[in-house]
């Protein structure tokens, strides 16, 4: 069963509210690096270091991410995803009611075909 033109319209509308909320947002993805140095028989790690990586208008980025501000980050790189996540909602909610605005309630598949003359060859006879 599907859902009605203004049903639609109100998830779209929820869903853009929900999207106007996110107001601090970072792409990428952020990563935890750890550095191994061997001093003689032993190995000390140090870490962690934090990278932000992604790409913007075609090109790759890096930025290293104080352990401070690396949960904040964090968590404006989730913020971006959800307004990924939101964003295609959104496409799709659209796509369903643009559908059904152009839909006329008496509207059947092919009704509007012209069809070809049926005399085997689709070409016309001779005269």
């Amino acid at each position: 069963m599907s859902l009605s033109l203004d049903a639609l319209k109100q998830q779209r509308e929820q869903l853009l509210d929900q999207m106007g909320a996110i107001d601090r947002l970072r792409r990428g993805t952020l990563s935890r690096h750890f550095l191994k140095k061997h001093r003689g028989s032993q190995t000390v790690t140090h870490g962690p270091y934090f990278v932000l990586q992604g790409y913007l208008r075609g090109k790759k980025f890096s930025q290293h991410v104080a352990a401070d501000v690396a949960p904040k980050v964090a968590e404006h790189v989730e913020n971006y995803k959800r307004f990924q996540d939101l964003a295609e909602s959104v496409v799709s909610l659209t796509d369903q009611i643009t559908q059904l605005e152009h839909q006329s309630p008496d509207s059947k598949k092919n009704s509007g075909r012209k069809r070809s003359p049926t005399n085997g060859t689709g070409k016309p006879k001779p005269s």
